[in-house]
């Protein structure tokens, strides 16, 4: 919820608190940041640099007046970053290649972007630029009364955001071997099934704002049991573009037909839309309660209850609605018959007369929703040992899902003159039930540490917030199909932690006297955690499907189960699961493999790390400090291709970080 921060006055601010009960403390700094990596890649002539520059200026007034403390704040924070690939500004790749893109700003060269269905293709990094600046206000209110402390509050955000990124300036070309029976055969002969291209409309000025109100009671109703109280308001208004530059596609309820709209516009269908393309969602009332009862000394019973909003969608949504015609150039080709080859290098010298609006959401689409419960209860049993337990049961509502409603199984159109496009809407779901059992030591005579089981499973059927290894549902007409394990679900977890100090130097076992060994080994300390871990689910995915491409989109099409055994004894490395369990379905039919349907491999990690401080005098010293990250050297796997097509189908294709230590020396004066 919020709350406030303590305040004081120095010098004669201190001697006037005494006489008028008031003290005024001011925070303020002044933060910046510059960072700059190069983007790898696999290929060398495809990669890029990128830099951003960030800076922040919080200031902050503790007011206390009597038993009152009044917080407020002010934070005004500006960052720029921007993404080059090796080619843009330099050379005009494409159209050295032969490939018309009619292209007038050099921003935009580079390489474009071939979809292969049985290997990695080649995507070059997309230039981009991006100012953002934030303007945030907050005010905080505690009153100390009785056994209560009351707190109250708010905030007020507003968000500038200038971004030029284009989605595919210079061609997306997907090969799927309809043709000759090999999708490199098909490049090789200069035939894709599917062209789109995609760029503007340039600099594209987004506008949001956001701001809250809250109230909270911490009441200590006796000296068992504790009471937190609570419930915040949230109104988040979608982006708006300072032009009112954003398009949409206004639809029917069975999507059997489609209109493009503008913000601010009308649509046939549904009537008025506003300048941010979707309606606000008002309806963001969130309570909040916690309670603590101590049962018997040494034993205590918690649990709540919360609800939060996620509005991570709005910014991400407001650009996509941007890159939309008349604002933005768009064309997309696709054969869905596979009797009429698009010529990679002539296939944006004519534009379809389909509608080309490629992204639209739902104007009714609403904040996800997320409600927690919790109970937990711990007994020391010990003054240095303690033992819990707890339980919390999540559940998502309004959550995004993406859907591709314009294409029927077998890739043909269901909306005359309109291309296959994207909608995204919040009707998705999802529920998580965690347990946790923990075993701790405080920290007694220079060690301590705890030992914590995690057993959860999560559902959901949401394609981007928590989603599943496919973006896009399979079947539009059935969505309840798409209900399954979480792509993050973990259904195992141990972790487990020691902090110890070593027993040389003053106040300890040995050497406390001082002398050379008690100032060389004295003062240090160290920590090592260690985690265990079952997988995250897989999906098994048909890439490059001409069903996909047709629909204009690729990588939902799941693959058909098999019947035979995903993990059968004698798998040698590099095979994780057995290719053999899933099939390529046949032409115009969905795979009944189920999303994220295969486990995959868990991880074993040991991190430790050494410090020790050296007084130098004064306000003057030193820290040293070793840290080593997978100190066994475990080989963790990464990552599993999970394309049936692929020739490497069911393998591990890459390792998490091999063992690597840190030396550190920061000096403080």
């Amino acid at each position: 919820f919020g709350g406030a921060g303590g305040g004081r006055a120095g010098g004669r601010g201190g001697r006037g608190q005494a006489a008028t009960g008031t003290s005024v403390n001011m925070t303020a700094q002044l933060q910046y940041r510059r960072g700059a990596s190069d983007t790898l890649n696999v290929n060398p002539l495809l990669g890029g640099h990128s830099s951003n520059d960030s800076i922040a200026v919080p200031v902050t007034f503790n007011i206390r007046h009597k038993r009152t403390m009044h917080t407020a704040s002010i934070n005004f924070s500006s960052t720029s970053a921007s993404t080059t690939n090796k080619y843009s500004g330099v050379t005009d790749v494409a159209g050295q290649a032969g490939i018309y893109t009619g292209l007038n700003d050099p921003f935009d060269w580079g390489v474009p972007i071939l979809s292969f269905s049985r290997f990695q293709g080649v995507r070059d990094v997309t230039p981009s630029k991006r100012d953002e600046k934030r303007l945030a206000m907050s005010y905080n209110w505690t009153l100390p009364w009785k056994t209560h402390q009351f707190r109250a509050g708010g905030d007020f955000r507003l968000d500038r955001t200038n971004s030029n990124s284009d989605a595919a300036p210079n061609g997306n070309f997907s090969f799927s071997g309809i043709y000759t029976g090999n999708d490199f055969a098909d490049f090789l002969l200069g035939t894709s099934q599917s062209a789109a291209q995609q760029y503007g409309p340039g600099n594209v000025q987004l506008r949001g704002r956001s701001g809250s109100l809250f109230v909270q009671d911490d009441w200590r109703k006796s000296a068992k049991l504790t009471l937190s109280l609570g419930l915040r308001y949230e109104l988040i208004q979608p982006y708006t573009e300072a032009s009112n530059n954003l398009a949409t596609l206004d639809v029917n309820s069975d999507f059997t037909a489609a209109s493009a709209v503008l913000a601010g516009g009308t649509g046939p269908y549904t009537g008025a839309f506003p300048n941010g393309i979707l309606l606000t969602d008002v309806n963001n009332l969130a309570p909040r309660l916690g309670a603590a009862y101590r049962l018997k000394p040494g034993l205590v019973l918690r649990g709540g209850y919360g609800m939060s909003f996620n509005s991570g969608s709005y910014s991400t949504m407001a650009r996509q609605l941007a890159a939309q015609p008349p604002f933005a150039s768009s064309n997309s080709q696709q054969d869905q018959e596979g009797n009429a080859p698009i010529p990679i290098v002539s296939a944006f010298t004519t534009i379809s007369g389909q509608l080309q609006n490629n992204f639209a959401v739902d104007k009714t689409y609403q904040l996800g929703r997320v409600q927690t419960w919790n109970a937990d209860i711990s007994k020391d049993l010990t003054q240095v040992w303690t033992i819990g337990g707890g339980y919390t049961r999540t559940t998502g509502s309004n959550l995004d899902v993406v859907r591709a409603p314009n294409r029927n199984p077998d890739g043909t159109l269901r909306i005359d003159d309109v291309q296959a496009f994207l909608w995204q809407t919040s009707d998705g779901y999802s529920n998580l039930n965690t347990g946790t059992f923990r075993f701790q030591r405080r920290m007694v005579k220079g060690i301590g540490g705890s030992v914590t089981y995690t057993i959860a499973k999560s559902m959901d059927n949401a394609s981007n917030y928590g989603g599943g290894g496919t973006v896009v549902a399979q079947n539009d007409q059935d969505l309840a199909a798409e209900y399954s394990l979480s792509s993050f679900d973990r259904r195992h977890q141990v972790t487990g932690n020691v902090s110890f100090e070593l027993p040389f130097g003053p106040n300890k076992r040995w050497f406390h006297q001082g002398g050379f060994w008690g100032e060389t080994l004295g003062g240090w300390r160290g920590a090592a955690d260690f985690t265990w871990q079952s997988g995250t689910p897989l999906t098994p995915r048909v890439v490059g499907a001409a069903r996909d491409v047709a629909t204009g989109v690729t990588g939902t099409l799941r693959a058909d189960v098999t019947g035979a055994e995903v993990f059968p004894s004698g798998l040698t490395f590099p095979q994780y699961f057995n290719p053999l369990a899933f099939i390529t379905p046949p032409a115009g039919q969905f795979g009944d493999a189920g999303r994220n349907s295969i486990i995959g491999p868990g991880s074993k990690l040991l991190n430790a790390q050494f410090s020790r401080d050296v007084k130098m005098g004064g306000n003057r010293a030193v820290t040293l400090q070793a840290m080593i990250a997978n100190v066994l050297n475990i080989a963790n796997y990464a990552a599993i291709d999970t394309n049936v097509r692929s020739f490497t189908f069911g393998q591990v294709m890459r390792f998490q970080a091999a063992r690597s230590a840190q030396l550190n020396f920061r000096f403080r004066f």
